[in-house]
């Protein structure tokens, strides 16, 4: 039995290097990518006024960044997931938590790192979005087996685990939200929060070759320094495994939709009007992507640049720089904040008084 083991992990370390062997399929990700984006929306925003990540006014709205021609900007950028029987793609990033905003009156803030994926079967949307999160937000589930999102206030920042997906349902024709998270935290501004997100076999000194052939995500989220607020999150499958039912069931990590990936950061902030509802400082991302090690050393990634892909780049504004090695692509991103005319906040806390 371990001979077949051995055996299955090298078919593994073979067929990595098909899907490394691209980084730029289109798949269903990018094809979906505004109506996901325009639903996310619909459901995470929805408790607060609505403020466009693309706005007019110089200071409101939040801003994202990622893959240069990806789905922010309607293009097919993508990375490969990669594994190789044992382990998988690795990402992992930092933040800071910023100051908090003067006014806090009917804000939305999710500030993450994500990836998310083609969707397979009945599936409609599929994203891992660990965050940190203020105001009226998502924040909770009902767990098992429906995994009904739920949603509270929070006048002070807290982070977790978490993993937002759509299904569709055939009998009401339209799409249903679904949310996953793990543990909620406390965080305070200036500290620094890492979010990673892991494909590791689910047991990899087992015989078994469902064990091997059903890898699973692992989601984290903590506070650089401080083990006792880590938030986990364990995704053995697509959907929490609600997609083992449907009629075109879907039911592993390895299947053709969840081969590729986009990544991004973001301050999504809703209800940001002006610059006093915006945070009153600046952060700082650190994005590291790893593929892990393969047989075949011409398996590289094509790795391409990072910009900046919504808000209106004024205010909040953000300095992107890019640096990467066959395997592992370095991304560090300043996220600004103008406090006046004359002053900027940038990557760190200010005692400059926020007007607007």
């Amino acid at each position: 039995m371990l001979l077949w083991v051995s055996r299955l992990v090298s078919v593994f370390l073979t067929t990595s290097s098909v899907c490394l062997s691209t980084s730029w399929a289109f798949h269903d990700c990018i094809e979906a990518s505004v109506q996901m984006r325009q639903r996310r929306e619909n459901h995470v925003g929805f408790l607060a006024g609505r403020s466009p990540l693309l706005t007019s006014p110089p200071c409101a709205g939040g801003i994202c960044v990622g893959m240069k021609n990806g789905p922010h900007q309607g293009g097919n950028a993508s990375y490969p997931v990669a594994w190789n029987g044992i382990n998988g793609t690795f990402v992992h990033s930092t933040m800071t938590v910023p100051e908090y905003p003067r006014k806090l009156d009917g804000i939305t803030y999710y500030l993450w790192t994500d990836i998310f994926f083609g969707d397979g079967g009945l599936g409609r949307m599929n994203q891992f979005v660990p965050q940190l999160l203020l105001g009226d937000v998502l924040d909770g589930s009902s767990g098992y087996p429906d995994y009904k999102p739920s949603w509270k206030h929070h006048d002070t920042w807290v982070f977790g685990a978490h993993y937002f997906f759509e299904t569709w349902n055939a009998t009401s024709n339209r799409t249903n939200a679904h949310a996953a998270y793990g543990k909620l935290y406390p965080t305070f501004p200036g500290e620094t929060l890492y979010t990673s997100f892991q494909l590791l076999t689910q047991n990899p000194h087992s015989s078994n070759k469902d064990d091997i052939i059903t890898p699973q995500w692992i989601l984290t989220m903590g506070v650089v320094g401080d083990q006792t607020r880590v938030s986990r999150l364990v995704v053995d499958q697509p959907y929490m495994g609600m997609g083992a039912h449907w009629q075109n069931p879907t039911t592993s990590w390895l299947e053709p939709s969840y081969q590729n990936m986009c990544i991004n950061a973001c301050w999504e902030i809703y209800g940001a009007f002006n610059a006093a509802h915006l945070p009153s400082s600046g952060g700082h991302y650190n994005l590291t992507i790893a593929q892990p090690s393969s047989n075949n050393n011409e398996a590289k990634y094509n790795f391409t640049y990072w910009v900046r892909d919504e808000g209106n780049g004024v205010c909040p504004w953000c300095k992107v720089t890019e640096s990467h090695k066959d395997a592992v692509q370095t991304v560090l991103i300043d996220v600004g904040v103008r406090i006046s005319d004359n002053q900027l906040s940038f990557g760190k806390a200010t005692t400059a008084v926020v007007t607007g």
